[in-house]
């Protein structure tokens, strides 16, 4: 999973409903701060639907439990590269600024 795509998969986890490419690309493109358009989320989120990670009904996507399940992981690896191996920087702590919830991605609601 990339970052675009751990980005992709959270904006999709945290909808309320499935939710189609034009409204990710607008969450998307607040939070890189550059223009990311429906047909980039589209090209991303093709890859994810076929690994299991996304699902798509009625033309809008919504969260899958593996998709959750190897975001997880990847959200505490990113963690870990930036303390780079020092255990200096509280995971919970740095979750907390990356706005997730210590558990949202360990119990999350699928």
């Amino acid at each position: 999973m990339t970052v675009f795509e751990l980005a992709i998969f959270l904006a999709v986890y945290r909808a309320m409903s499935p939710i189609g490419s034009d409204a990710l690309a607008e969450t998307l493109s607040g939070w890189f701060e550059t223009a990311i358009t429906g047909e980039d989320v589209t090209a991303a989120a093709g890859g994810m639907v076929s690994r299991g990670w996304l699902a798509m009904t009625g033309g809008s996507l919504m969260a899958t439990e593996e998709g959750r399940r190897v975001s997880r992981v990847l959200a505490n690896g990113l963690i870990r590269m930036l303390d780079q191996g020092t255990r200096l920087i509280d995971v919970a702590l740095m979750m907390a600024v990356l706005r997730l919830t210590t558990g949202e991605l360990d119990d999350g609601r699928l």
